[in-house]
C-alpha cells in the first residue's frame, strides 16, 4: 500500500511546473524522515541534472532541491523550527552525494512557478527577480502538515 503524505500534491505540482519549464526532474521523492531517530519530519528531494536541462559545465553532477516540514519539537536542540523550508545542494558525485546545503530563495509554500524561477536564478547565477507568491493550496497544505505534526507528537 502506498502511503500518501500531506506534501505529495505540492511536490507533484512543483515537479510538473519544472517539467513544463523544460527542467524535468531526474528524480523526485517524498517521505517522512527522522531527526536522530526521535522525531519525524516531512521531506521531499528533487534531483536536477544535465538530463533536466541544468548545464553540466557548471553542475557536473547536478543539484538537489530539498523541502522539509519540521514539527519544531527538537528546536531547543538545534533542529529547525516548526514549519516548512527549502534548501538546495550541489551534487558532488554521480551517486547522489551532495555538498553543504544552502538556503533557497523559495521559502515555505511558494508557488510552483516561483520555485521554477528560483531554480533558474540559481542556475544562471542571478538574483531572484519574481516576487514570491504562495501556492494557491497553501492553506490546505499547511493544515495537512500541522495535522501530521500533531499526530506525530502524540505517538
Amino acid at each position: 500500500m502506498t502511503r500518501t503524505l500531506p506534501h505529495d500534491p505540492y511536490i507533484t505540482a512543483v515537479c510538473e511546473a519544472l517539467t513544463a519549464a523544460g527542467l524535468t526532474p531526474a528524480d523526485a521523492f517524498t517521505d517522512d524522515s527522522d531527526t536522530s531517530g526521535s522525531h519525524n519530519y516531512l521531506r521531499a528531494v528533487i534531483t536536477l541534472d544535465d538530463s533536466s536541462g541544468i548545464p553540466a559545465r557548471r553542475w557536473p553532477h547536478g543539484l538537489i532541491l530539498i523541502w522539509e516540514w519540521h514539527t519544531g519539537i527538537e528546536a531547543a536542540d538545534g533542529e529547525p523550527e516548526r514549519g516548512p523550508s527549502w534548501e538546495w545542494a550541489r551534487l558532488v558525485d554521480p551517486h547522489g552525494q551532495c555538498g553543504e546545503r544552502e538556503a533557497f530563495t523559495a521559502l515555505g509554500y511558494p508557488s510552483p512557478g516561483y520555485v521554477v524561477e528560483s531554480v533558474r536564478a540559481l542556475v544562471e547565477r542571478r538574483n531572484q527577480s519574481v516576487p514570491a507568491e504562495r501556492w494557491e493550496r497553501h492553506v490546505e497544505l499547511d493544515a495537512g502538515c500541522e495535522a501530521w505534526g500533531a499526530a506525530e507528537a502524540s505517538v
